[in-house]
């Protein structure tokens, strides 16, 4: 662990959540999991509540990392990536890829980006 770190530039990184709702005896929730810290998790009734329960349980979670000298997971920063993917696929995988984009009357990159964002979408990955 770098002694420099604290706890505040670590509460200060952009961390993100992937959250899930639930059902449950007729009632509702949420289930947020931070990404990048495995294991640390909260629900809520409301996202709001949410949001506001897994802050509280990301700086446990640091100043558990911190106490016992581990390593803390970071966010991967933003910046560092270009947009240049290269992908490698199945002949037949591209084939469908490039008749549905002939359908959608959109680039073969644009069908991509539209099927990933629907993706995470339906993954519910947010920062």
């Amino acid at each position: 662990m770098n002694s420099k770190k604290t706890l505040k530039y670590y509460l200060s990184l952009p961390w993100s959540y992937t959250i899930e709702q639930e059902e449950s005896e007729g009632r509702r929730y949420y289930i947020l999991r931070v990404n990048e810290l495995p294991g640390v998790c909260t629900d809520a009734e409301t996202l709001s509540e949410g949001e506001e329960l897994i802050k509280e349980a990301i700086e446990a979670a640091i100043k558990l990392y911190m106490k016992t000298g581990e390593e803390i997971p970071e966010p991967i920063n933003k910046t560092e990536f270009k947009g240049n993917i290269a992908y490698r696929t199945t002949s037949e995988r591209h084939y469908y890829l490039a008749k549905a984009a002939k359908v959608m009357h959109k680039s073969l990159s644009k069908t991509m980006d539209d099927l990933i964002d629907a993706g995470m979408s339906f993954l519910r990955i947010v920062h």
